[in-house]
């Protein structure tokens, strides 16, 4: 078993947080595997964009190889959604892609921040 089929089977899912719900986006461990990134992430796009999913969404990218393309991606797609988001997290970036987030939030509707702890992540989604 290659090590990225780990992070591929991986499922994203919502769940409930300090009388909250977040929706946990799990792109992490896919190493190298971007095309295999890409493909998840639009698969789990479609559950994301349901009205009954919520709109506070913790991306988490650790172990996998994300540059501005692969966010462009995320962002634009989270941008487009036809129900509004409020808050989105990036989990597990690196100093480069953090700097990318925060140039970004000047031009969207939503907050959006970096935070290299999950617990911490959902906290700041849920507060």
């Amino acid at each position: 078993m290659e090590k990225y089929e780990l992070g591929l089977n991986k499922k994203s899912f919502s769940l409930f947080y300090n009388g909250g719900e977040v929706w946990c986006e799990h792109l992490d461990s896919l190493y190298g595997e971007t095309e295999l990134l890409k493909q998840k992430f639009k698969r789990d796009l479609i559950e994301i964009s349901r009205p009954s999913t919520s709109s506070f969404i913790a991306v988490v990218l650790d172990d996998s190889e994300v540059d501005k393309e692969i966010l462009e991606l995320i962002v634009d797609n989270f941008v487009m959604l036809k129900k509004p988001l409020r808050k989105v997290v990036f989990v597990g970036l690196d100093i480069k892609m953090k700097n990318y987030i925060k140039k970004r939030k000047a031009d969207i509707t939503f907050m959006m921040t970096c935070i290299d702890d999950l617990e911490k992540a959902k906290e700041w989604l849920i507060s």
